[in-house]
C-alpha cells in the first residue's frame, strides 16, 4: 500500500471544516465578522423516544432517531429552515420512506450484491470506523502541542516561502532553422496585431505530443538561481524572466532540452504569480490541522499493517492481471 497516497487522499476529504484546512492565505479575513455572520447550529429536543416508530409498512419502519440524526447532521441554514416550516421537517420523513421503499425494492432484485454496491457499502463501512475509531487514537487539535506547530513550520518553508512563478507556452522543435521559422510567425504582426496565435502554433508546430496536447503550456517556472524547478531546462528558466511584459515573446530561440532531447524552444510569457510569504501567525492553525492529519493516517497505516499481517495478505502484480490499450477507431459506432 502507497501510504503518502493515502495520506493525499486523506487531506482531501472533509476531516475538517474547509477553514480550518484550506493553505492560509494571509490574514485578510476578519475572524469576529465570519463567526457573527455563521448561524449557530439549534439543538435537536426529542419529544418522543428515539426508538418510536414515526412511519410504518409493511416490511418497512422509520424511527424518531433516524429523523434525529438527520436534523442533527442537516448543519445551522438547513436546521433554521426545518424549526420555521414544518413543511420541509416533514420532508424529512418523505425521503427516509422513500429511502428505505427503494432500498427494499434493490435488495429484492438481488442489488446487494452488485459490485458497485458492495464497494459503497465498504467506502461507507470504512468511513465509520475511521470517525469512531482510527480518528480519535490521534487525539483532537489541542493534542497537537505549539512547538509541534512551530517545528513544522520551520522544516518546511516551502510551503510558507513561495518565489515568483511564471506560466508560459513553449513550442519546441528539434531543428534550430525550424523553430527560427515558427519565432518568425510568432512575431509577425499585421496593423499593430498578432498574425498568428501562440496557443494554435504551440498545438500544431510542436513535435512532442505532450506539448501539442497542452498546447505547449507549462505553469510554476521558478526564476534561475532559486532552489527548486530542476525539471525545467535552465535555459528555458532564464528565457522566461527575460521580459517583464506578459504576453511577450521572447525574440530568440532557447537553446534546451526536453525529456531528454537536444532541441529549440518558442517562449512567450504568459503570467507572473506574485511570490508568498506567509507568517507563522497566519499558518499555525492550519499546521496545526495538518499535523492531527498526518497523525490520523499514521494511525490508520499501523491499524491496516496489522490486519494484513493477522490475515496473511498476499498481492500479485496487476501487469499480469489486465492491460490497457486504445479503443477500436470503430468502437463508437
Amino acid at each position: 500500500m502507497t501510504w503518502p497516497a493515502l495520506l493525499s487522499l486523506s487531506l482531501a476529504a472533509t476531516l475538517f471544516a474547509g477553514a480550518a484546512l484550506a493553505q492560509p492565505h494571509g490574514a485578510e479575513s476578519d475572524e469576529e465578522d465570519r463567526d457573527a455572520s455563521a448561524p449557530t447550529p439549534l439543538r435537536v429536543v426529542p419529544l418522543v423516544d428515539a426508538s418510536t416508530a414515526v412511519a410504518t409498512g409493511r416490511g418497512v419502519q422509520v424511527t424518531a432517531e433516524e429523523v434525529f440524526e438527520w436534523v442533527r447532521d442537516s448543519g445551522p441554514v438547513a436546521q433554521r429552515r426545518y424549526a420555521n416550516d414544518p413543511a420541509m421537517l416533514q420532508e424529512i420523513l418523505d425521503r427516509l420512506v422513500a429511502d428505505r421503499l427503494l432500498a427494499r425494492e434493490a435488495r429484492r432484485r438481488g442489488l446487494e450484491r452488485d459490485p458497485v454496491v458492495r464497494a459503497a457499502v465498504e467506502r461507507a463501512l470504512v468511513s465509520r470506523l475511521r470517525a469512531t475509531v482510527l480518528n480519535p487514537r490521534a487525539g483532537e487539535l489541542s493534542a497537537v502541542a505549539d512547538d509541534e506547530v512551530r517545528r513544522w513550520y520551520d522544516e518546511h518553508p516551502e510551503r510558507f516561502h513561495v518565489p515568483e512563478r511564471r506560466r508560459v507556452r513553449v513550442i519546441f522543435l528539434p531543428d534550430r532553422a525550424a523553430a527560427v521559422e515558427v519565432l518568425r510567425l510568432a512575431l509577425q504582426r499585421r496593423r499593430g496585431r498578432v498574425v498568428h496565435d501562440f496557443r494554435r502554433l504551440a498545438g500544431t508546430r510542436n513535435r512532442d505530443p505532450e506539448l501539442a496536447g497542452s498546447r505547449g503550456e507549462l505553469r510554476d517556472v521558478i526564476a534561475p538561481g532559486v532552489a527548486g524547478g530542476d525539471e525545467v531546462d535552465p535555459g528555458l528558466r532564464a528565457a522566461t524572466y527575460e521580459s517583464s511584459v506578459e504576453g511577450t515573446v521572447i525574440p530568440r530561440v532557447v537553446s534546451g532540452r526536453w525529456r531528454g532531447a537536444q532541441g529549440f524552444y518558442v517562449v512567450r510569457f504568459v503570467e507572473r504569480r506574485a511570490p508568498i510569504h506567509r507568517t507563522f501567525a497566519d499558518s499555525a492553525e492550519w499546521i496545526r490541522g495538518r499535523i492531527l492529519l498526518e497523525r490520523r493516517v499514521a494511525a490508520e497505516r499501523a491499524e491496516v499493517e496489522r490486519l494484513e499481517r493477522e490475515a496473511g495478505v498476499r498481492r500479485v502484480p496487476l501487469t499480469g492481471v489486465l492491460r490497457l490499450e486504445p479503443e477500436p477507431a470503430d468502437a463508437g459506432r
